[in-house]
């Protein structure tokens, strides 16, 4: 009596039709991460950019917050500069990702400085930074 082999071979077929079902599902998932891992790394690059201006700006103008609004934008609260950004970090008031720089006290006499610190949407620090400057050579 001769069987079909018939039904072996559809169930070899079934397996690397699962196999490869498999595959893709990681690879999807393997992609999907990578978008999101890029996404993170262009806003940090934008976060570090945009902390690295600022300071070198703070420091031209001797710590002055008015001055460094003036040049940078954002708005003076206090002992601070506050900047918003859209998602597109484009300068926006009613943006969620934020640059914050707060004056701090120096302990050493004739220094300034400053703390700069990035925020996104979520108060994630993305990027953030110490400055100071030589006071006194306005």
């Amino acid at each position: 009596m001769n069987r079909s082999k018939a039904p072996l071979a559809l169930m070899g077929q079934l397996l690397v039709v699962l196999f490869f079902a498999i595959a893709a599902a990681i690879c999807l998932q393997a992609f999907a991460k990578s978008e999101m891992i890029s996404e993170q790394s262009e806003n940090r690059d934008h976060a570090s950019r945009i902390c690295q201006n600022a300071a070198e700006t703070l420091k031209s103008v001797y710590g002055d917050l008015e001055a460094a609004r003036e040049i940078i934008g954002g708005s003076v609260e206090g002992d601070s500069l506050v900047i918003r950004y859209d998602k597109d970090w484009k300068e926006d008031t009613n943006g969620t990702n934020q640059l914050l720089i707060k004056l701090t006290d120096s302990s050493e006499e004739g220094l300034g400085k400053a703390d700069l610190t990035v925020t996104d949407t979520d108060g994630q620090e993305l990027f953030g930074l110490s400055c100071a400057w030589q006071e006194g050579l306005e």
